[in-house]
């Protein structure tokens, strides 16, 4: 019992984003409703001087809210819906259409699946990696190749070309359809249980989701279930412009938005013993949300 309201304490104070037996595929709450998309003055929040200067700078389209970098020492600010969407809006030049609020209302895994900007998906894993550190190295690597990369089949060979890209598993495969032009790369942690089939052993489930020689993580036996009575996941979204995590509590009704430090968003809870840092592509100076889910 102990360990269960620290649980339910630690859940409430950081910001889990997943409720107990909540389906990461299918399961999310209604958006909120139109009361809650005013447009608030936000504590925290940098207004550019002009919007043709936040789209200039913006590396893709869906940037994260202009908010100013957390003061040393503080771990973490909350963030309501309707700030965030305040945020979101002077920071992209637009509100958020009705999807990206479907999306966002997901909690933390929607906080993360707005800023791809590729539909209500969930956020890609094939690219997953033990350490920030290597995590960004690989998403700078990334970008080193979209930038010149005259097409799909050119990408393909200069990843095969590069030292670091070519000794991975997954890159080309991993980018979406469409020019190479069209993405910039991004990363995104997730929080998570190892024991995530039950017929496999103790010895095979402390091996499971660990990074290997290279410093990747093999995702593909996770199934996004929960360890029995706790919360499946917590996502976490890297915002280079503040050095900030975006993470959230749970899906709506009551959802609240976090700008946290890595330390503080990575901190130990019971409900998971793995985390990971994972690139993907994000969609960059395209309308917002095309019918492609690609």
């Amino acid at each position: 019992m102990r360990n269960r309201l620290l649980r339910i304490t630690m859940a409430a104070v950081l910001g889990v984003g997943a409720t107990v037996g909540l389906a990461a595929t299918t399961g999310y709450a209604a958006p909120p409703t139109s009361a809650d998309r005013s447009g608030t003055p936000v504590a925290g929040l940098r207004v550019p001087s002009s919007l043709s200067a936040v789209r200039g700078a913006a590396r893709f389209d869906a940037v994260a809210p202009e908010a100013t970098p957390l003061p040393v020492g503080q771990k973490t600010r909350t963030w309501t819906i309707a700030r965030y969407a305040a945020a979101w809006r002077t920071a992209n030049g637009r509100a958020m259409t009705d999807r990206e609020r479907d999306a966002l209302a997901r909690g933390c895994i929607g906080v993360t699946t707005v800023n791809i900007e590729r539909g209500n998906i969930n956020p890609p894993l094939g690219l997953s990696f033990g350490t920030f550190e290597k995590a960004t190295a690989v998403r700078d690597a990334l970008d080193a190749v979209l930038a010149g990369a005259a097409g799909r089949t050119d990408y393909a060979a200069r990843v095969g070309a590069d030292p670091l890209l070519s000794t991975l598993d997954n890159v080309t495969e991993s980018l979406p359809a469409g020019d190479p032009d069209q993405w910039a790369a991004v990363v995104f942690s997730k929080r998570f249980h190892s024991g995530q089939d039950s017929t496999w052993t103790a010895a095979e489930t402390d091996r499971a989701f660990r990074p290997d020689a290279r410093g990747q993580v093999d995702m593909s036996a996770y199934h996004y279930r929960a360890k029995p009575g706790y919360v499946n996941f917590d996502y976490g979204w890297y915002d280079p412009a503040t050095g900030s995590w975006w993470h959230a509590n749970h899906a709506e009704p009551g959802m609240e938005i976090y700008q946290s430090t890595l330390k503080y968003y990575s901190r130990p809870l019971l409900d998971f013993d793995r985390q990971v840092y994972s690139v993907t592509f994000a969609r960059k100076a395209a309308p917002a949300w095309r019918s492609s889910t690609n």
